[in-house]
């Protein structure tokens, strides 16, 4: 069982050290009388006589202190900011990697060290800051050698003849003998970011022109009431196979009974 450590107070060390700087009894004699060792004592004497400037200058003393207290608050401000500053630096970095793929964050961990007078980090500590897996590093992806061809030869196409959908792909993919589903070449001209180049530009009727007059709604809070107090016209295109049909129709708006507002076509007129 080992023997617990005695502690002293501060008073009993001074009280020794002034006894044995009185030179009334040696060293061995005061320690033996006090029980302790020798050696315990002569280091009292010298902490005692290192700091006996501080008891004859206590001011000087409580100046050194305060400077240096001044000193290490400043510090510790200097510090705090650059942890603030390192924090969001690291946070700002972070969600820009998010929007890096797995594979072009993997190429940013270095593997050795490099020539410059960066301190290198170890791998695991990378893939840690990094937020991947260090196993994820050694893996060598399959190559399907099979997909490849196929997306090789649908690039083609596309070079030839960029008009052609993905059905017409399909039909010449399997005119030439690749054997593949019509979803599976969906699919790769997906991947591959592939799509139909059309000579003409469709029309988009709902998008109104900026230059066309735009003319106010006049039936807005108007109340019909009555017969022939409201006509209106209405246009609409019939797309078909070989061309348009446009119908022009001349509408006249009543109203049926009392809370019903009707319209009645009058007059139509179909056009090619």
């Amino acid at each position: 069982m080992s023997k617990k450590r005695t502690n002293y107070t501060s008073a009993f060390k001074t009280k020794l050290v002034l006894e044995l700087l009185q030179n009334e009894s040696t060293l061995a004699e005061i320690a033996s009388k006090h029980n302790i060792l020798p050696q315990n004592l002569v280091n009292w004497k010298k902490t005692f006589l290192a700091n006996a400037e501080i008891a004859m200058e206590p001011s000087k003393a409580v100046k050194e202190y305060k400077e240096e207290l001044i000193k290490s608050q400043e510090q510790n401000e200097r510090l705090t900011a650059l942890v603030g500053k390192v924090t969001v630096e690291k946070e700002w970095l972070a969600k820009k990697l998010k929007s890096l793929g797995s594979s072009k964050i993997k190429q940013l961990v270095e593997l050795k060290p490099s020539k410059t007078s960066i301190p290198f980090l170890s791998v695991n500590h990378q893939c840690q800051l990094l937020g991947i897996n260090r196993s994820g590093l050694y893996y060598k992806p399959r190559v399907n050698h099979a997909k490849q061809i196929i997306k090789n030869h649908i690039t083609k196409v596309f070079e030839q003849i960029p008009i052609y959908g993905e059905k017409k792909v399909h039909e010449q993919l399997l005119e030439d003998g690749i054997k593949v589903s019509l979803n599976t070449v969906a699919r790769y001209r997906q991947e591959l970011g592939l799509k139909a180049v059309l000579a003409v530009k469709q029309v988009n009727t709902t998008i109104p022109i900026k230059e066309h007059k735009k003319y106010a709604y006049k039936l807005r809070g108007l109340n019909i009431s009555h017969a022939n107090h409201v006509w209106s016209t209405d246009i609409t295109y019939i797309k078909i196979a070989g061309g348009i049909w446009c119908i022009w129709q001349l509408l006249l708006i009543g109203t049926a009974k009392q809370y019903y507002r009707t319209r009645y076509p009058t007059l139509w007129i179909l056009s090619w």
